[in-house]
């Protein structure tokens, strides 16, 4: 488990707010190898690395597969998918042991509509951690 000042989602939050979310939190391991998100899945939770990497994979045309990233802990993974009503775009698969914390879609939109402070702070961290990818794109 990330310590509070390393975890993409909780270090915005108060003491109160950390115990609330993680409430919902689901903890999940994989081994390397193990896919842990495949493209086109309707599945909208927002997925914490706490430990390990992973790879991301998009499909190419014929049927091929290009990694495009790898991700270790204090990342997340299914931002935009959270915010964005879409399929999985990629697939993600364990390189290395892996554990997880999932926040399913339905609890947590739920809790945000309940806390509109705490729903501030959720979506504050979803746009810095994409602002990190994207500009990671661009080296």
């Amino acid at each position: 488990m990330l310590k509070a000042d390393k975890h993409p989602l909780y270090h915005l939050m108060s003491a109160a707010e950390i115990q609330l979310i993680s409430s919902i939190e689901v903890i999940q391991n994989y081994e390397s190898g193990e896919l842990l998100i495949q493209t086109n899945q309707r599945n909208r939770d927002l997925i914490c690395i706490n430990r390990g990497k992973v790879s991301i994979r998009i499909e190419l045309t014929g049927g091929s597969a290009q990694e495009v990233s790898q991700l270790e802990s204090g990342n997340l993974i299914g931002e935009m998918n959270f915010v964005i009503p879409t399929r999985r775009t990629a697939d993600v698969i364990a390189l290395t042991e892996v554990e997880v914390s999932i926040y399913p879609y339905q609890e947590l939109t739920a809790l945000l509509r309940q806390n509109p402070a705490l729903a501030a702070k959720v979506f504050t961290a979803l746009n810095f951690q994409l602002a990190r990818k994207y500009l990671a794109m661009l080296k």
